[in-house]
């Protein structure tokens, strides 16, 4: 369960946030007796303002070859707590290597993600699990792969998901962006330097939804880097949350993603 779960978390469980909106009462003062005029600023001005603000966001991108980081953990699997330490290892665009370690620093799973394939130790139990990419949309939309896991894990925003019909509203301190793909709904918050501090994927359709909260962000290569991560899932009835706080993060250093499966443990089909 632990396995399962830590992997299901990292990669594809989803969480709702939904945001009610309050009816404005009146304050008691009379009507006007002329209406507000609203000025609009012209369509050429407000499209090359949400061209300008899409191009800062993404150069404002964590941007690596290599990703490496350590980090303390508290794991929650709807009424089960554990604390837990992860070690997270991304080469770009190739593996994402997680191993969890529990007390006494035994590691009791390690999983290794490619565009391809999803492979498993569980320690726990001495089993291995290998299946192909896909077997992710079990837990998912399909609209979800490799990248879309890439960019939650380090706080960079799901480029295929920010199209031209992809909503922007700018204020002073942040930026809300909102895209609506079929039965999935991407909502990102920014600050005002243009780093994403709260991703919200929702598919209503199949009751599964994540939201992730960024913070204590520190300077890494001159690139401003979450050191804090809150990852909350739900999947119909099941809910999982990850508080990640790194402890240690590099960037394009020299990284092994080991993956041995000793010959006792039994394949899980």
């Amino acid at each position: 369960m632990l396995t399962r779960s830590v992997v299901v978390l990292l990669l594809f469980g989803f969480f709702v946030s939904c945001k009610s909106t309050k009816a404005v009462g009146t304050t008691g003062l009379p009507p006007k007796s002329v209406p507000d005029v609203v000025i609009s600023p012209p369509a050429d001005a407000v499209k090359t303002a949400r061209t300008e603000k899409i191009s800062a966001i993404k150069n404002s991108e964590s941007s690596f070859n290599t990703f490496s980081g350590k980090a303390k953990a508290a794991l929650s699997i709807g009424s089960n707590a554990n604390d837990v330490s992860m070690n997270i290892r991304i080469k770009k665009n190739e593996a994402i290597w997680v191993s969890v370690t529990a007390i006494a620093g035994l590691e009791v799973a390690r999983a290794l993600i490619t565009p391809d394939s999803v492979r498993v130790i569980n320690r726990l139990e001495n089993e291995y699990i290998q299946k192909p990419f896909s077997y992710l949309y079990e837990f998912t939309n399909n609209k979800i792969n490799f990248a879309t896991l890439q960019s939650v894990l380090v706080g960079n925003t799901i480029s295929e998901f920010i199209t031209e019909s992809t909503e922007v509203n700018i204020n002073s301190t942040q930026t809300a962006l909102k895209s609506t793909i079929e039965s999935m709904i991407y909502d990102l918050m920014l600050n005002d330097q243009n780093k994403v501090v709260q991703t919200n994927l929702k598919d209503a359709g199949a009751s599964q939804s994540l939201l992730v909260f960024y913070g204590d962000f520190k300077p890494i290569s001159q690139q401003q880097v979450p050191h804090s991560i809150v990852m909350k899932s739900q999947a119909k009835s099941k809910s999982i949350s990850l508080d990640l706080k790194f402890t240690k993060i590099e960037l394009d250093v020299p990284v092994e993603t080991p993956f041995r499966v000793p010959d006792r443990f039994t394949i899980k089909n």
